[in-house]
């Protein structure tokens, strides 16, 4: 009888990691082309390990997992999914190799031995793609929600004054984070007015008119006055045809005018600044540093 798979690999785990890496520096990419043996060798008789104990327990998920490990450590790098499915490949090829050249005249233990490596190998390419397309779609999701983040700014303009400047297209979810960061806005900065910016906002229908509607009530709850400024004609006209009422909304043409109305509200002005008789502009914005 011959020894079983286990045994087989634990007999000649050596040769098969030497062989692994030297297959490895011959065909992997940039990554694992540029170690050294020394460096190379310890992670081949990783994979190994994973391999041989994967057969030895009987179970798959050990394999599994080191390839998970593996793939998320070097998520970063630009080969990490390639690289993976060759030294996956190579393994298969080097195990089933061995197995062809110890069970070659036992065709059933043969047979039973290669079906257990294609299995293994196979689950294993199938993990490594699926860890790489879950990262990769963690990666495109932690951009979104930072570029959502930097297109929902709440700025403090002055003392209790906010402004939320809105760019691009706003759908359902979006106009809950921009809710929600208006809201927390308000509460850390005690803001008594809250003045939204939608001239970046290309269009404005039922839906979008309704959150910024939402909106508005929501700071009204915390006790935040709102101001909606940068209707342009084209949103004013599409307002009056859908029929949105913003009668109770506080409207200003642009930035500028939706800033001054803010600062008369709190008892204050933008006035010009004048300058002592005689003496240059250079001079007092010097003193003034």
């Amino acid at each position: 009888m011959k020894p079983t798979l286990a045994a087989l690999l634990a007999e000649n785990r050596p040769r098969v990691v030497q062989e692994l890496a030297k297959k490895m520096g011959e065909r992997a990419g940039p990554t694992y082309a540029a170690l050294s043996p020394e460096e190379l060798l310890p992670r081949m008789e990783a994979a190994f390990e994973a391999m041989y104990q994967a057969v030895d327990q009987g179970k798959p998920e050990v394999l599994n997992d080191f390839v998970s490990a593996s793939m998320r450590q070097r998520m970063a790098e630009r080969y990490a999914l390639e690289e993976m499915q060759t030294l996956l490949s190579l393994l298969r090829q080097v195990v089933l190799g061995l197995v062809d050249s110890a069970y070659g005249d036992v065709p059933e233990q043969r047979l039973a031995a290669s079906r257990t490596v294609e299995e293994l190998s196979h689950g294993a390419l199938q993990q490594a793609f699926q860890v790489y397309l879950e990262a990769y779609e963690e990666q495109v999701e932690l951009q979104r929600r930072t570029l959502s983040e930097l297109s929902t700014p709440v700025i403090k303009v002055y003392e209790n004054v906010l402004v939320l400047p809105l760019v691009g297209a706003i759908d359902t979810e979006r106009a809950r984070r921009i809710m929600e960061e208006l809201l927390t806005g308000i509460t850390r900065h005690q803001a008594e007015l809250v003045i939204i910016d939608i001239t970046g906002v290309p269009v404005v229908d039922t839906a979008v008119a309704n959150h910024l509607i939402q909106t508005i009530k929501a700071a009204r709850l915390l006790g935040a006055r709102s101001i909606l400024v940068g209707i342009s004609g084209e949103v004013a006209q599409a307002l009056v045809h859908l029929q949105i009422d913003l009668s109770g909304v506080v409207t200003r043409s642009n930035l500028q005018a939706g800033i001054e109305y803010a600062l008369e509200q709190m008892g204050l002005e933008i006035v010009p600044r004048s300058l002592p008789t005689g003496v240059p502009e250079e001079a007092v914005e010097e003193a003034g540093r």
